[in-house]
């Protein structure tokens, strides 16, 4: 068959028209583009309209004083309330900084816990084990009255007190305190602090472990703390996450991987579909477990209890939990953060705890008197925690 020659004149045709449709594509392609950026830049000059518009009345009409980087900190809080998601949360500066403290689970001061104003003074309510204060001989309960030659009454609030207290490390600090009717001076030395996140002691011949985060360096501690109750010969183990907050992802993930056989843990994915997936390999202690929870077991607390109930390795006690299917990444912004919910994540079996929670294998709950008195409960009073010896020490032999 013979090829067939297209006259030039219509080949010229089919190249005009084929530059046209490129032409036309092409424009429609930019004009798409032109226009979303339109939308948003119309809609970013109506938000900003919007906003200058209520300053403007507030500098006309409004009879107080006002800061505007205050006033800016509550606009910025009030644009992520009003997204909608009640885990996510602006922080200030000053916020974000202490945050991040907090988050690292040490600081350099001299290891207590201070109350708000007491009677004159600001009460110690903690005093952590091996710490400078502990060393120098400061007890719980003892009131301090002056801080580097600064009365009590002299500081603005309890922060301002905080930020004499602690300072660089190998500095001191000058604390007077009353204790009963007999007031002492401590020249206490600042060093870096480990705040305890595990309470780890026998009940019998059962191991209890109290966690109170997820925070950095808990993993750690909580491996060392969970290889010395096996060690006092612990036939079984209790894991207590009521009031516990939450905290990273991987920290809980490590506690988990000690417990778990092989498989997941959890999965995570983003606002694009992308998934991260923790893994536990196929050591783990084989011990019987029973794990503690109530309203307050949030987050990380609460997937904690849910994995191990989802394995069949641990028996759930408690009261059911509040039902948070999403992680938070703290970001930082020019000034202050956002901790904003990036990922939702699932159990080993593709189950999503948001709005739902975990029930417990025996639901029980504190009375109301016992639930506002929980930290002053003796073990005997703790019906809860009683319920889960009862449920591990069934299964010991």
């Amino acid at each position: 068959m013979k090829n067939k020659k297209i006259p030039l004149s219509t080949a010229v045709m089919l190249m005009f028209l084929v530059m046209v449709t490129t032409a036309n594509i092409c424009v429609l392609g930019v004009g798409e583009f032109y226009s979303a950026k339109l939308d948003s830049t119309q809609r970013t000059e109506v938000d900003y309209k919007r906003l200058n518009e209520l300053i403007s009345v507030v500098d006309r009409y409004y009879v107080g004083e006002y800061d505007m980087e205050s006033a800016m900190d509550g606009i910025l809080a009030g644009f992520i309330e009003g997204v909608g998601d009640r885990w996510s949360a602006y922080y200030t500066a000053e916020e974000y900084e202490q945050l991040l403290i907090s988050n690292e689970n040490s600081y350099v001061g001299i290891g207590v816990t201070i109350s708000t104003e007491y009677n004159g003074g600001y009460m110690i309510t903690e005093v952590i084990s091996g710490s400078p204060a502990q060393n120098a001989g400061i007890q719980p309960f003892d009131v301090i009255t002056e801080a580097d030659g600064r009365a009590a009454s002299d500081f603005e609030d309890y922060s301002d007190l905080v930020d004499v207290v602690r300072g660089e490390e190998g500095t001191s600090v000058n604390i007077k305190v009353r204790r009963d009717s007999e007031f002492l001076t401590f020249d206490i030395t600042r060093s870096a602090v480990f705040n305890p996140g595990v309470e780890a002691r026998m009940i019998g011949d059962i191991g209890y472990m109290q966690i109170d985060g997820f925070d950095r360096n808990v993993d750690a501690e909580f491996e060392e703390k969970l290889r010395g109750l096996i060690n006092k010969g612990a036939k079984g183990l209790v894991f207590d996450v009521r009031f516990n907050g939450g905290g990273y992802v991987d920290v809980m993930s490590n506690m988990l991987d000690l417990l778990l056989p092989e498989g997941a843990i959890i999965t995570m994915s983003d606002n694009k579909g992308e998934t991260t997936e923790y893994r536990s390999d196929e050591s783990c202690i084989t011990l019987p477990m029973a794990v503690i929870t109530n309203e307050y077991s949030i987050s990380a607390a609460e997937f904690f209890a849910a994995v191990l109930q989802e394995y069949g390795v641990a028996t759930v006690v408690g009261d059911r939990t509040i039902g948070k299917g999403y992680a938070q990444n703290l970001i930082p912004l020019s000034e202050g953060a956002v901790n904003l919910s990036v990922l939702k994540y699932y159990t080993p079996k593709g189950v999503s705890l948001a709005g739902t929670g975990i029930t417990p294998d025996v639901e029980i709950s504190l009375s109301d008197e016992d639930f506002y008195n929980f930290y002053y409960l003796t073990d005997e009073q703790d019906i809860q925690l009683q319920k889960a010896l009862e449920a591990v020490g069934g299964q010991t032999n």
